[in-house]
């Protein structure tokens, strides 16, 4: 299974009904594409995890890197893992704005994943939440 984490820093102007507007065509293509995954998203940057078919995900990173709601796109880490994360969300999402700690809304939401996987989205949080 191959899987991309990425990320970016929305435009200042990207608001509730923009990020509504990701989630819903996010969901209908990942369905499309068999990508599951999920998108965390702070005041000041998404964190998103994919996962399916190699080439379907990188041409998905591909138009995220793309989409002008979006600057800063930097891709953390790709690679194989053994076994599909999350594989009942096409695209699971949390705002972490509320509890403004991103490393409480990504434990939330990998309890189910392997450790390793968890493990590498934590670190990648906690980097975040002390950056903010």
């Amino acid at each position: 299974m191959f899987r991309l984490i990425y990320l970016s820093t929305p435009k200042p102007e990207v608001g509730k009904p923009d990020i509504d507007q990701i989630l819903a065509s996010s969901r209908k293509n990942n369905r499309f594409n068999n990508i599951t995954g999920l998108l965390i998203q702070d005041k000041k940057r998404f964190l998103q995890y994919l996962e399916g078919d190699q080439k379907a995900v990188e041409e998905t990173f591909n138009r995220i890197a793309s989409d002008p709601r979006h600057t800063a796109v930097f891709m953390v880490k790709s690679g194989f893992v053994v076994r599909r994360q999350f594989p009942k969300w096409t695209m699971a999402s949390k705002n972490a704005e509320r509890s403004n700690s991103l490393v409480a809304a990504v434990s939330e939401m990998t309890k189910a994943c392997d450790k390793d996987v968890a493990d590498e989205l934590l670190s990648f949080a906690a980097a975040r939440d002390r950056a903010a």
